[in-house]
């Protein structure tokens, strides 16, 4: 009788178990994955039986295989195939390590650079005409401060020294004079100012010091003794029409072109001296010239000039010419020369700056000497921003924007701005009162005859304390400097070129077959005008904002390992949503052959 064969019967719609893949009379459980028994079955099956039903470790490691075998980042399946030689995966090792060292290090010197330097600095595509800017502000600062006919500073600091040998208290001075010689001190050379300040302080301590400014306009040289007429565009005028007097460092200087205190200052009255005179263009010697148009619209640095015609405020002009740049003829008077109080130098200073600014007197000036022709050729230095920089800091890109910086007394951002804005704060907090042409608080009082000391030596201890920052931060970059005061992102400067001749008005006027009748007066003469009809403006933009950091890190990745976007996102997903998925079916397996799984727990643990 035939043997009948009973098969066990297996359940049906079942998951396969381990011993659907096993090899007959083969130790699955123990055999390496690069057994030579191995090498004819695919991989494939081997990674999913790794995943599916063998211990954490290997399902890892065949999690970590499918991925390698998956992976669009070159070289990496070559290193993990299941049945590559040795020394392929060893050759492939080295190559893929030699391209991530390259490509990190790449990246990482990229990633320098964007930290560094983010901006760059350049010429602008397109020519700027010069209508699209300003005329400069011009600043005359007269080294004659004073009418010897009106306060006769020799004469009267001659008397109080003989007064202070003879220790007579200034009894030969009276109190106006002496209320004169004070204000005078704070314009002085300072070792005038160290020799006389003093006595005055100590003989004289009620001497007020709120109306030094209105002092000194009042000493001075009327707008049209020193400037008897000027030539705007084209157009004659009395300069005292066209000039204001404005308080500076060097004491009062006529100003052109300068915007009204108003406008540049938060509230005017935070400097001691505002000119009551406005200036109007429209009042100029030939009659038979048309009218200029109406002044309207307005203007800033960032937005330029919005709905204003050729006579604008503040000024432009159109084209590039002598003629149709500024004149002015100046004359000192040889009786007003002063020596005492300003030393040897006799002249004009003249200072260019942007219109929204302050002028400052440390900065470089024009000197235009008594009995000299002096012709300045402007070539503007005109920096704008493209606004993407918003999104770099201000200490990366190395200036403001006007919205970023705001300023206690000005309205507009500008480097000089805030360093008169610095040394103004610096005086007040060290001498309780500012010098009188400095903007200040309404309760802050002006320095006295007595504080010239004081503010002298807070501006030196000023510029010592920033001088040592600034070198500190260069071996510190954490390191901050006072009062901080970066260029503003869209500045307006002008660069000059001089020349210079001799000029004898008295043979010019004999020449005209005039009669030269003023014997002592020695004239000058300064032209000042735009070099060219248009400028290459400098433009400032990111040379590596975010978007170009990613795109050429990008690139690196992709050139030295072929890795995308896309690699990334593969990369997450292998090692977050599989990895679940994984879990999920081991789960299920271990719930339908729960022997088979203690069996293969067992085998595990065996050494």
């Amino acid at each position: 009788m035939a043997a009948t064969v009973v098969q066990d019967e297996k359940p049906c719609c079942v998951l396969p178990g381990p011993e659907l893949l096993a090899i007959p009379g083969f130790d699955y459980q123990r055999a390496s994955i690069t057994s030579a028994a191995l090498s004819d079955v695919p991989s494939d099956v081997i990674i999913k039986s790794r995943i599916r039903y063998g211990s954490r470790l290997s399902a890892c490691k065949g999690l970590l295989l499918e991925y390698s075998k998956s992976t669009t980042i070159h070289g990496i399946r070559y290193i993990f195939e299941v049945h590559r030689p040795i020394y392929e995966k060893l050759y492939w090792l080295v190559l893929t390590c030699t391209s991530v060292y390259f490509a990190v290090s790449l990246i990482w010197a990229t990633y320098l650079k964007w930290q560094d330097s983010p901006v760059i600095m350049g010429f602008d595509e397109t020519l700027v005409p010069v209508h699209k800017i300003p005329f400069p502000t011009i600043t005359i600062c007269p080294e004659i401060k004073m009418e010897r006919d009106v306060f006769d500073y020799a004469n009267i600091s001659q008397r109080i020294w003989d007064d202070f040998k003879r220790n007579s208290e200034f009894s030969s001075v009276d109190d106006e004079d002496l209320e004169r010689l004070a204000a005078t001190m704070h314009i002085c050379d300072s070792d005038v100012a160290a020799r006389f300040a003093p006595l005055l302080a100590k003989l004289r301590p009620g001497t007020p010091s709120q109306g030094v400014s209105e002092t000194l306009v009042e000493l001075s040289i009327s707008k049209n003794v020193t400037g008897p007429f000027c030539r705007w565009n084209q157009r004659f005028y009395f300069c005292d029409k066209i000039f204001d007097f404005v308080a500076t460092d060097e004491g009062i200087c006529y100003q052109f072109n300068g915007l009204r205190p108003k406008d540049i200052y938060r509230d005017e009255k935070f400097i001691s001296f505002v000119d009551p005179d406005v200036v109007d263009f429209q009042n100029y010697f030939d009659k038979t010239l048309p009218r200029l148009n109406e002044i309207s619209g307005n203007w800033s640095l960032d937005s330029g000039y919005v709905n204003q015609g050729l006579n604008s405020y503040p000024q432009r002009t159109v084209v590039s010419s002598v003629r149709n740049g500024f004149f002015a003829f100046l004359q000192g008077q040889e009786h007003n020369y002063d020596y005492d109080c300003r030393s040897f130098k006799q002249g004009y200073k003249v200072f260019l700056n942007s219109p929204e600014s302050v002028p400052l007197t440390s900065n470089n000036y024009i000197l235009v000497p008594h009995g000299h022709e002096v012709m300045v050729s402007v070539l503007p230095n005109y920096v704008v921003s493209t606004d993407n920089l918003h999104e770099i800091s201000a200490e990366k890109r190395q200036c403001y924007f006007d919205d970023e910086r705001s300023l206690r007394f000005f309205r507009s951002y500008s480097q000089s701005n805030c360093q008169t804005e610095c040394l103004a704060n610096f005086t007040i907090s060290k001498c309780g009162c500012a010098k009188f042409w400095m903007p200040k608080p309404l309760d802050v009082p002006v320095c006295g005859v007595s504080d010239i000391a004081c503010y002298t030596a807070a501006q030196d201890e000023l510029n010592a304390l920033l001088q040592n920052q600034t070198i500190q931060q260069s071996l510190n970059p954490n390191l901050k400097v006072m009062c901080h005061c970066m260029p503003a992102c869209t500045s307006l400067e002008y660069n000059f070129e001089i020349s210079r001749a001799v000029y004898r008005v008295e043979k010019t006027i004999k020449a005209f077959r005039e009669v030269y009748e003023l014997t002592d007066v020695i004239g000058s003469r300064l032209t000042v005008y735009f070099k060219e009809h248009q400028f290459t403006a400098i433009k400032r933009t990111i040379l590596f904002g975010v978007s170009t950091l990613i795109s050429n890190c990008g690139g690196i990745f992709g050139l030295f390992m072929g890795i995308s976007s896309l690699s990334f996102i593969e990369l997450v997903y292998f090692f977050s949503m599989r990895i679940c998925g994984s879990c999920s079916q081991r789960r299920k397996h271990k719930q339908i052959f729960p022997q088979d799984q203690e069996e293969q727990d067992k085998v595990n643990l065996q050494p």
